[in-house]
């Protein structure tokens, strides 16, 4: 089972980032997301044997009382892994200290189990598009950028909880559930 541990966006969030890329036609070799795949993925697993779930959701339990709430802000649009050839445009939030402590912890403990470390550094972002056409890519992006500077917005919101996620790829695009929820109790 493919898996990852992630943040979910209030539905207000959700909404301005579905329309900061709605268009009045699609652009060939630019995949947007839907709107209610929009997330910040703390920690990506890959494929997950099902005997591991019991002690990976235990870890996480233990793990989300440590945390008390948190607020995020949403910065601006980027891409990776250049604007020359982007293959990935995303919207930003602040990688607050809190945030980079829990995606820390969070990488400690599932390395524990089996899971390999994290490389990089940590970059919270939200997944907008995901670029074939790298042309198109960069257009998509200037698009995004002017609307994204048109528009007045300011927003926070509250974290109160992180998930685990089961993904199903499907040739129409992944199909996210959350099998469990970690509240942040301390």
């Amino acid at each position: 089972m493919r898996l990852f541990i992630a943040i979910e966006l209030p539905q207000q969030v959700r909404e301005f980032l579905a329309d900061l890329t709605n268009f009045k036609s699609s652009i060939d070799g630019v995949n947007i997301v839907p709107k209610e795949n929009f997330h910040i993925t703390l920690k990506f697993l890959g494929e997950v044997e099902e005997k591991i779930i019991p002690s990976l959701t235990s870890t996480l339990k233990s793990l989300s009382n440590e945390f008390s709430n948190f607020t995020l802000k949403i910065t601006t649009p980027g891409v990776f892994p250049d604007k020359i050839k982007p293959r990935v445009i995303w919207i930003g939030t602040e990688n607050t200290e809190i945030l980079k402590r829990l995606t820390k912890r969070i990488d400690e403990e599932t390395s524990s189990l089996g899971f390999q470390r994290e490389e990089r550094q940590f970059k919270s972002h939200i997944t907008l598009a995901r670029v074939k056409n790298y042309r198109n890519g960069k257009y998509f992006f200037e698009k995004i950028l002017k609307k994204f500077s048109e528009k007045s917005f300011d927003f926070q919101f509250e974290v109160k909880e992180f998930v685990l996620m089961k993904s199903i790829l499907t040739p129409k695009g992944s199909i996210y559930s959350v099998l469990e929820r970690f509240p942040l109790l301390k």
